[in-house]
């Protein structure tokens, strides 16, 4: 039986077993500039998408969640980390972050929260299963209600999010949570960040800039 196909979108120097690794850089599995460039696999193929602090550096930013959408089959699941936008010690002042991300993100593409709200006609649909923050320690402990204020009305309160979405292809509108989901999607995504390792950079020049 032949392996899912799973993708890891920006993985600069590092690398995971069993994934597509694809980045700008010449020794990825996949060198592509996916600004420019569609991806090389058929609609309805991928079983897996897994980027890590990848997605703010695009900054043809629809068209590249638009070809990670069209690739991915019903009930695919991405699974991202992304700094959080109220980061401004490093995010907001990062030139080479291009877009920001809060826990509202994905709700632009999820039927019934804020897709068509631009009255845009985008194709592309996601429902979420799962996100975290990774509250900065000054707050990591704090109440609940604590934490969810100061989140709301501060800065550099939370330094990046986790989400857990699964696509959903037509004729679907959405896809179907049950009990346990939101468990199983965390659990897989520790995974395969715990998978990443690091190769040898070819040049120091061909670094990508830092998080």
């Amino acid at each position: 039986m032949q392996n899912p196909l799973r993708l890891h979108i920006g993985s600069g120097q590092t690398r995971i077993d069993g994934f597509v690794n694809i980045d700008q850089i010449q020794s990825s599995d996949l060198c592509l500039d996916l600004n420019l460039n569609r991806l090389p696999f058929e609609d309805n193929s991928v079983d897996c998408v897994f980027s890590y602090h990848a997605l703010e550096h695009f900054e043809n930013y629809l068209f590249v969640l638009g070809e990670i959408w069209r690739v991915m089959q019903h009930g695919a699941r991405l699974l991202i980390q992304v700094p959080y936008v109220t980061l401004s010690e490093y995010n907001l002042v990062n030139p080479y972050h291009k877009q920001y991300f809060n826990e509202h993100s994905f709700d632009f593409f999820e039927i019934g929260k804020l897709k068509t709200s631009a009255n845009e006609d985008s194709p592309i649909l996601f429902t979420k299963g799962w996100h975290r923050f990774h509250y900065l320690p000054e707050f990591k402990n704090a109440p609940e209600p604590s934490r969810t204020y100061a989140r709301r009305h501060f800065f550099n309160v939370v330094r990046a999010i986790d989400f857990g979405l699964y696509a959903v292809k037509p004729p679907a509108t959405r896809f179907e949570i049950e009990p346990g989901m939101a468990d199983a999607l965390r659990s897989e995504f520790e995974r395969h960040l715990a998978a990443r390792f690091r190769i040898p950079p070819i040049s120091a020049g061909r670094e990508k800039p830092p998080n």
